[in-house]
């Protein structure tokens, strides 16, 4: 029994739901509503994905969630974002929301904010618009996007677009370390 706390409300409403239905219905309907549920379900929950802004953790030697290792230094004048998630349609305007409030917290005046696209298992061209139209927004603020950890197919997709152009390889970097290190030896935009 104790295993079951690990299940979600959402998902406990999914299994009556289906039961229900199965009672009810028959077991093909209540397979079909079942799926349908758990897409909208998947679709809700990429609406709104897990992020964070990371902060160097020494004992780790690693960069990390800043909420969850108070011990994390940030760099003054960077903002490390990560995203958890794919970026497409449906959390396009959640993300670019999220990095804006990630700006706006920081202690400092930022001057570079490092996409740590890691996490990030997919884009769809919703996605593509929304870093284009960061990549924008942030510049006109004297900031500068740069991405590190990009996957090869991420990095393939963005290659055929004009953010990915604009992107070249002095604003893509291997490691978040290696990103940050830029930033602070240059002088900024």
């Amino acid at each position: 029994m104790a295993r079951d706390r690990s299940v979600g409300r959402v998902e406990v409403v999914i299994a009556a739901v289906t039961m229900a239905g199965v009672v009810l219905f028959g077991v093909l309907e209540a397979l079909i509503v079942a799926v349908a549920l758990s897409v909208l379900d998947t679709v809700r929950r990429s609406a709104q994905p897990h992020d964070a802004v990371l902060g160097w953790v020494e004992r780790l030697g690693r960069y990390a969630n800043v909420e969850l290792h108070p011990s994390a230094t940030v760099t003054p004048g960077v903002v490390v974002y990560r995203l958890d998630d794919r970026l497409f349609f449906a959390n396009a305007r959640y993300v670019k929301g999220r990095i804006r409030e990630a700006v706006r917290g920081a202690p400092e005046r930022v001057r570079w904010l490092v996409f740590d696209a890691d996490a990030m298992t997919h884009i769809d061209a919703t996605g593509v618009q929304a870093l284009e139209d960061l990549d924008r927004l942030l510049a006109r603020d004297g900031i500068t996007l740069l991405l590190a950890r990009m996957k090869g197919p991420l990095e393939a997709r963005l290659e055929g677009t004009s953010f990915g152009a604009s992107m070249g390889p002095e604003r893509r970097f291997p490691t978040v370390r290696a990103a940050v290190e830029y930033c602070v030896a240059e002088p900024g935009p």
